[in-house]
């Protein structure tokens, strides 16, 4: 096993150092009927943590950094009616911390703690299959499509544009908020199952039922998680289809887990109120636009969900909502791009009464909405302000300051980004009590992207936490916490 490990990150590497400068490696085609291609890449991070100081300082490490490297090797098989692609992927991680598990409620410090606690080692890996699906094309020419296999999927990316401002508001604010594969872990997720696409001009819909992986921090991704059902619709008209400017898309998800974890909830200890199956039907929406006037592009988001269903035996019904405006000065040095919003979520108010109320975000990717994830989109009020900078075609500086509170007291401080695993005590989401208090924390995010090409770029990020009433009340040495991460990506 050891040696297969080896001779595939040498095979990505391989193909990296001798691919042409294209986005596929082809290796057979025959005519326009059959093509056969090769794709590849690799990362490798280093992630440092100083989360907020607990307690026992003697006997816990809250300072620490850990690194992996993550590889995957793809072959993909199309022809005009058919696709086919495999990929594989192998990760490994470095220096895990084993002493970062404090007692509750201050709980695991830091995400490189996370990561030991789902298999207490300082280091592990593990190779398996990333994806593996077969796509039938375009059925009977009436723009039909059926996917089948171990795929991921990405919400709100289920129609892509040449727009580099649209696609980049999709990908960074719109994309994998309920839904996703957690591309930013280490092992990453998956979905099994189908993907139906009705694709026209001015409209696409998407339906999709599938059973998700292992993964993110867990390193077993092989395995299905069937005991979690995911089945989602979605209904999006086109950009500058219907609304001039403007892509909207009205969306359904269905999310069964009937695992026998306990709930992570505000619920009483042994009350047994969430003991059960948790079923949340979830109705949504968004409309992006986008606008060219004299001086720039402004930008206008706009986000809701409606959720309800059952929480063990509880009734579920919870909300959230985001909206954003921006605006780009195309003309300036730097071209600026300042941006601002606001998201809000529903907490629960009362521990003990029939009701769960507590947003619920699914399985999604929370990294994108919680550059530093310590917190997440559920029981949230986030107030941000963002500028970006591009002062050169290759180099990209972002700066978000986020404001945030709870929005129930009642309720608690919640991190984590869906479930990881089957079985066992990890539930996937983290819950640590408010104790009371509203005012979580504002926090400083900083990131510079470098891309040298199409094929190598480089991320560094820093955000700095400065923890207010919640955080304070659980971490009473010191509630500011740091997290950095340096990243360099190869890919063809």
């Amino acid at each position: 096993m050891k040696v297969l490990k080896i001779i595939f990150n040498l095979a990505v590497v391989l193909f990296m150092l001798l691919s042409p400068l294209s986005a596929k490696v082809v290796i057979f085609q025959s005519g326009d009927d059959l093509k056969i291609w090769l794709s590849g890449e690799l990362t490798a991070r280093y992630e440092g943590w100083n989360w907020f100081d607990p307690a026992d300082k003697n006997n816990t490490n809250n300072n620490y950094g850990y690194y992996f490297t993550r590889s995957r090797l793809g072959i993909g098989c199309e022809t005009d009616r058919l696709d086919v692609f495999v990929q594989a992927q192998h990760t490994r991680m470095w220096n895990l911390p084993y002493n970062s598990i404090a007692q509750a409620p201050e709980g695991t410090l830091g995400i490189g703690a996370i990561y030991y606690a789902h298999r207490g080692k300082e280091n592990y890996y593990n190779i398996f299959i990333k994806q593996g699906f077969i796509r039938f094309k375009n059925f009977l020419q009436t723009g039909i499509s059926l996917k089948a296999g171990r795929f991921e999927y990405i919400d709100a990316m289920e129609v892509e544009y040449n727009n580099p401002k649209v696609m980049w508001l999709k990908k960074i604010r719109l994309a994998e908020r309920l839904i996703g594969p957690f591309g930013w872990s280490a092992f990453t997720r998956s979905f099994d199952g189908v993907e139906l696409v009705l694709d026209k001009t001015k409209y696409n819909i998407t339906a999709m039922a599938s059973y998700p992986t292992q993964g993110g921090f867990e390193n077993d991704v092989q395995h299905q998680m069937d005991d979690i059902t995911l089945v989602s619709a979605t209904l999006t008209v086109k950009y500058n289809q219907l609304i001039p400017h403007t892509e909207s898309r009205l969306f359904y998800f269905f999310y069964d887990d009937d695992r026998d974890i306990p709930k992570v909830d505000n619920t009483p200890a042994g009350s047994g109120l969430n003991k059960g199956e948790i079923e949340v039907h979830t109705l949504g929406f968004h409309l992006l636009n986008t606008l060219d006037t004299g001086p720039g592009v402004a930008d206008f988001l706009l986000w809701g969900v409606y959720q309800f269903g059952d929480w063990g035996k509880l009734e579920h019904k919870a909300w959230a909502l985001d909206v954003e405006a921006g605006f780009q000065f195309i003309r300036l040095p730097a071209k600026p791009w300042l941006r601002m919003g606001c998201f809000v979520s529903s907490g629960d108010s009362s521990p003990s009464d029939g009701d769960h109320e507590t947003f619920y975000q699914l399985i999604p990717t929370a990294r994108k909405y919680a550059l530093s994830p310590f917190y997440n989109l559920m029981n949230n009020e986030d107030f941000f302000l963002q500028l970006i900078l591009k002062p050169h075609k290759k180099l990209l500086i972002r700066a978000d300051m986020h404001f945030l509170r709870l929005n129930d007291s009642s309720d608690m401080w919640y991190m984590g980004a869906g479930p990881t695993r089957e079985s066992g005590k990890i539930f996937g989401y983290i819950g640590r009590p408010s104790f009371g208090s509203a005012d979580l924390a504002e926090v400083l995010d900083i990131m510079v992207v470098f891309t040298f090409n199409k094929h190598v770029s480089f991320n560094a990020y820093y955000g700095h936490v400065w923890g207010d009433d919640v955080i304070e009340n659980i971490y009473r040495r010191d509630d500011d916490a740091d997290m950095l991460f340096i990243e360099m990506g190869l890919k063809f």
